[in-house]
């Protein structure tokens, strides 16, 4: 059954600038756990989650592991939601206070360990403990590698070193993969998961690059990830001051093994000359496609800038494949392939529909799809 929406709109112009707030994070900035340990993170990292503006804080917290702060500005930002009467960002800052809250349970679990790593204690199990927390639980992967390439076991520190170097060949990316997949059966629930996932990460990116051969038995352990949604971020286009295509309304499916398990009415926010999106928070089902119809648009057709699905804090769509009804012109700026791109500005990196169409564009999470050729004209 299709039912209506209860989205969370997000808005990169920006509603609220808590600028003050900033100062107070920069002041507490040096309180970072990993102070000391390299002079930086990898520049990128896949999987990062990007926030929208009235969040920027809220995240900037969440990164020192100032979890009671985090949940104070989410406080803030609820109350002027409400005062604004911004029912949308209200949605959206509850649903942040209840991972915040989960956040701050599971850390308050390895406090004593991170204290270690701070003061910069020679105690490999403090690096293994509190770089699974910031894998598994944060989806930070810059910092948890960072740490976990100090742990004491073997296997987990040469796997985290090889990570952090970023294989190119895809040989080496698939080698990454496994030995990520052989670590997970080692560890435990969420843990394991992360692993799961990082493995899948490296393998999708080596897939295209493989024989066949060297595919097959890994294909298997990619079907049996357990994938679940827990949000989802549609993201519109925009034309600056053309003005003449966007996205209103779409249906968003998630499906498993050929059928729809979730599904949902949107309408999207759409922004002249700055990135627009919606988030949905599905319930927690197994699924292994999500797929997008565009049933209303505005001007000359409509399109999308990014898809993004998250199994807590890792985005499961990088890597994968993507294939549309159609694409403008056959014009190779518009492909389907660009709503997992990671480009999210809206003016480019865009799939685009045929002018007067309506159309689908579906993420593939398992299979390496490859995009047919336009049909029905």
């Amino acid at each position: 059954m299709i039912t209506p929406g209860n989205s969370d709109h997000i808005n990169r112009s920006g509603r609220y600038r808590p600028s003050a707030i900033f100062l107070v994070l920069w002041a507490v900035f040096n309180l970072s756990p990993l102070e000391g340990i390299a002079q930086k993170t990898p520049d990128t990292d896949p999987l990062d989650v990007k926030v929208s503006p009235e969040f920027s804080a809220i995240a900037q917290a969440l990164e020192i592991d100032h979890y009671n702060l985090a949940l104070e500005l989410l406080s803030k930002l609820s109350s002027n939601a409400v005062k604004a009467k911004d029912k949308s960002l209200h949605q959206e800052a509850l649903a942040a206070t209840k991972e915040v809250n989960r956040l701050k349970r599971e850390f308050a679990k390895i406090r004593n360990f991170s204290e270690k790593v701070k003061k910069k204690t020679n105690d490999p199990r403090a690096y293994k403990e509190v770089g699974n927390f910031y894998c598994a639980e944060k989806g930070d992967w810059g910092k948890g590698l960072l740490l976990l390439s100090q742990t004491d076991d073997p296997d987990l520190k040469q796997t985290a070193r090889d990570d952090l170097d970023q294989p190119e060949s895809p040989s080496g990316q698939a080698k990454l993969a496994d030995t990520w997949w052989e670590l997970a059966k080692k560890a435990k629930r969420g843990v394991r998961k992360a692993y799961q996932l990082r493995g899948r990460y490296w393998y999708l990116k080596a897939r295209p690059g493989l024989p066949i051969n060297e595919r097959i038995a890994r294909e298997k352990k990619l079907r049996q990830i357990v994938l679940e949604a827990d949000k989802i971020v549609i993201w519109n286009q925009h034309n600056g001051t053309r003005l003449d295509r966007g996205t209103v309304e779409c249906v968003v499916t998630l499906r498993s093994k050929g059928k729809s398990v979730w599904r949902q009415v949107v309408r999207l926010p759409w922004n002249p000359d700055s990135p627009a999106g919606v988030v949905l928070r599905p319930p927690r089902v197994r699924f292994d496609q999500v797929r997008v119809d565009i049933t209303k648009y505005r001007g000359n057709g409509g399109g999308l800038a990014e898809i993004e699905v998250f199994d807590r804090n890792i985005n499961l769509t990088h890597n994968s494949s993507a294939v549309a009804m159609e694409y403008l012109n056959d014009d190779g700026r518009f492909l389907p392939s660009n709503v997992i791109d990671g480009n999210i500005s809206g003016d480019s990196g865009i799939w685009l529909l045929e002018n007067g169409r309506k159309g689908w564009v579906l993420v593939d999470m398992v299979n390496d799809l490859q995009q047919p050729g336009p049909i029905g004209k």
